[in-house]
């Protein structure tokens, strides 16, 4: 796997592809075809699906949640998962002490993951990945 073709998804892009109604949606579509015609590998994280199913199941119901899980179960290569580590969860830490508004511990280990992974590219609707100093794709 050659890191550069690697690009991280937050749960704010699944959000916005998922829920028509999503301020994003129709930037994060465009966002998508874009990198899958660009042939990359998307990669998220153990963390990040167990928030995206949270927001999903409290925004757009049960269904659409189990919708999505079955979609990730059925289309292992459109989305390659990685668990967290113990290590990406101790250097979170180093982003969550600091003073940013609605920091997420969650997005604090995506930080730490991508760092490890070598990984630059972020599809996030979330400036906290740019003020990280990640690249969101737009």
């Amino acid at each position: 796997m050659v890191k550069s073709t690697l690009v991280f998804v937050d749960t704010s892009a699944f959000k916005a592809v998922i829920d028509g109604k999503d301020e994003f949606h129709q930037k994060a579509i465009k966002v998508w075809q874009r990198l899958k015609e660009e042939k990359v590998t998307l990669v998220t994280s153990n963390y990040v699906l167990d928030e995206t199913f949270t927001l999903l199941r409290a925004r757009l119901g049960f269904k659409t949640a189990d919708t999505f899980r079955q979609s990730l179960i059925q289309s292992t290569q459109a989305v390659k998962i990685i668990r967290v580590s113990v290590a990406d969860e101790a250097q979170a830490w180093q982003w969550f002490g600091k003073d940013w508004t609605k920091l997420s511990f969650t997005d604090c280990v995506s930080f730490a993951l991508m760092r490890r992974l070598r990984i630059a590219r972020v599809v996030s609707f979330d400036e906290h990945f740019r003020r990280a100093g990640l690249r969101i794709e737009e």
